[in-house]
């Protein structure tokens, strides 16, 4: 079962508790749990016991509802709720009150979160340096290479942008196959994409297929598209008149690939900030973050992520992370507020 934590409350670091929303109506809820090994013989889950108010008097018999799954039994005569979260996995846990009339009942929200302490920190100015606290059994992984990327414009047979459809890509020897994002408006796409197969080929040869709703374009039998090994790719794909084959297409490839790693970041406002420089966390789980100067004398929260991040070079612990995926908005289930620092 995971442990609670509180962060050491120093000069520059407050922990933020349970989640308020704005009126009357609150949803307590724990400090952090922190991410525990996963055990056998357990059923690794943390009892999460929180209160519902209003104006300031506990809420009986209210409905609450933790990621969207309603609790079974509803609030006790004192608000009371008890929810079980994974205790081994990373994650923020919403947590609503369902089917209430008070408007300020139905917009409280809170959250029940389970994150690697963050410690050991320190603020000179706009940087901030830290370090994710994890013990042998619950170390996550080192910074590694996740997948490649392919991405490309998806147009009809006059050029005009294919808006809806979904690419798809295939070794060769059919191990590993892809499919992407559906096209936008103006028939971008994304995937991830394996740029490998286990024959080792070089160039590697990939079945490429689209989807618009229930109709599938190809290439004729035995076409492939040829991919440089082990490279991100640029894919253009524009589709035939109905009923006759794909043109068959010459990818564009470019060094990087996406890497995964938990991540520190910071926030204003509940929105994450770009930073100036930050970095993976390295063997020990030291981080920096270097913040625009702008931000010198204000309170920025922390929060922290498992992130599939795009890298131009290989990225490796405590190596500086590129920043061109770098999220505009915090995932909802991201462990948020996990510790606030006053810049100077």
């Amino acid at each position: 079962m995971g442990r609670r934590f509180l962060f050491v409350a120093l000069a520059l670091v407050a922990y933020v508790g349970g989640a308020q929303a704005a009126g009357t109506a609150h949803i307590a809820t724990p400090p952090p749990f922190t991410v525990a090994a996963w055990n056998a013989n357990s059923d690794n889950v943390a009892f999460a016991h929180g209160t519902v108010t209003s104006n300031g008097a506990p809420v009986a018999g209210a409905r609450v509802s933790v990621d969207g799954y309603v609790l079974p039994a509803p609030t006790d005569a004192g608000g009371h709720f008890t929810a079980t979260v994974d205790a081994t996995l990373l994650a923020r846990h919403v947590v609503a009150v369902v089917g209430a009339k008070d408007p300020a009942l139905a917009a409280a929200r809170g959250a029940i979160t389970v994150a690697y302490p963050i410690v050991d920190l320190k603020e000179s100015g706009t940087t901030i340096t830290g370090r994710i606290a994890f013990t042998p059994n619950t170390k996550p992984l080192p910074v590694s290479l996740y997948s490649y990327e392919l991405t490309g414009r998806v147009t009809d047979a006059g050029g005009r942008p294919v808006s809806g459809a979904y690419v798809s890509t295939r070794t060769g020897d059919r191990d590993y196959w892809t499919v992407s994002t559906k096209t936008d408006s103006q028939g971008r796409y994304s995937s991830l994409f394996t740029a490998s197969d286990e024959l080792g080929s070089n160039p590697v040869p990939m079945a490429v297929r689209v989807a618009l709703g229930n109709v599938v374009y190809q290439f004729l039998r035995g076409e492939f598209v040829k991919f440089q090994a082990l490279h991100s790719s640029t894919l253009d794909l524009r589709l035939p008149p109905r009923g006759y084959p794909m043109p068959l297409p010459l990818p564009r490839s470019y060094p990087g690939a996406i890497y995964e790693a938990v991540v520190v970041g910071a926030a204003s406002g509940g929105a994450p900030i770009r930073p100036v420089r930050v970095t993976w966390p390295d063997t020990q789980g030291r981080f920096t973050i270097v913040l625009p100067a702008s931000l010198a004398g204000k309170t920025v929260s922390l929060w922290e992520d498992r992130l599939d991040l795009f890298s131009t070079a290989a990225a490796t612990p405590g190596g500086t992370i590129d920043l061109r995926d770098w999220p505009t908005a915090l995932a909802p289930d991201a462990p948020q507020d996990l510790a606030r620092v006053k810049l100077r």
